[in-house]
């Protein structure tokens, strides 16, 4: 029996070899290389991760079934083998990476997150929190990142693995505030210090799936829902439907990723002296 794997991230790990299981979720398979390498498989129409592949609903679900009770779980050049099932990886790749770069300003990002009444792992509701200067632990991360952008050496080890989720809350601010980074022209991220050089070993602080997540993040590939946010903060006219369709990843994680996105877009802004508060439509 042979499935099919419809798209792939190039930036995917080849460590060819035995895989453990790693977790089976509503939407996404996770299985672990020999050198602790993350493998995903995604069910179609739920987006792409650096580390994933692309299977149809119908596949996914087949793939979870056989899964149970499997001896052999196999990953070489061709794809997977799970027992007898093959799943070949011969679909196209996409690369990640985020190529697209022009001013981020906060007009539309601040009236798209007002209206919407998302809940955060840890801070509320996203129409509050852009609708006040941000204070407490909130205030220390735009600091820190501030401080980064000016060319310092941060360590964000406080903030690693807090929150609820697979992906803690904190985690996917830092990967929305990274997003911001790498989309906005006046960043260049390889000119600064490494985003997490200053702190504690990611392995030892989250999750194994938010440890890949954030290592990429910093070298400024996304999954991609996040990359239709970019553009979406570059052509206003799409960030709404982006916002949408990245608030229904996880039960948290867009909500979180966004508030990350407003954060590192005001504080940017606020450091080129540009308005962070114009007047805004009704929702």
């Amino acid at each position: 029996m042979v499935c099919i794997v419809l798209s792939s991230s190039a930036h995917a790990t080849c460590d060819y070899g035995p895989l453990r299981r790693a977790g089976l979720f509503n939407n996404a398979m996770n299985f672990l290389t020999p050198r602790h390498q993350l493998l995903t498989l995604h069910r179609s129409g739920h987006g792409l991760s650096p580390m994933g592949w692309v299977v149809d609903e119908t596949d996914f679900d087949l793939i979870a079934d056989q899964l149970q009770g499997a001896e052999q779980l196999h990953f070489d050049a061709e794809g997977l083998l799970i027992d007898g099932l093959r799943v070949k990886n011969i679909g196209p790749q996409r690369n990640l990476t985020l190529g697209q770069q022009g001013l981020v300003t906060t007009q539309t990002l601040r009236q798209t997150l007002r209206c919407s009444p998302a809940q955060t792992g840890l801070f509320g509701g996203l129409d509050a929190l852009v609708a006040s200067p941000a204070v407490g632990e909130l205030q220390q991360m735009q600091r820190q990142f501030a401080d980064w952008l000016l060319g310092g050496e941060v360590d964000w080890t406080a903030f690693i693995g807090k929150g609820p989720g697979l992906t803690p809350s904190n985690d996917d601010t830092l990967v929305g505030m990274l997003l911001v980074a790498y989309s906005d022209s006046r960043v260049n991220p390889s000119q600064l210090s490494p985003f997490f050089a200053h702190s504690k070993p990611l392995a030892g602080l989250t999750t194994l799936v938010s440890h890949h997540y954030l290592a990429y993040a910093a070298r400024g590939i996304f999954s991609s829902p996040l990359l239709a946010i970019a553009h979406g903060l570059l052509a206003p006219q799409t960030l709404l439907p982006a916002v949408r369709d990245l608030l229904n990843v996880g039960h948290y994680s867009g909500a979180d990723a966004l508030l990350g996105i407003w954060l590192a877009a005001q504080t940017i802004n606020q450091l080129h002296s540009v308005s962070t508060s114009p007047h805004l439509a009704a929702c």
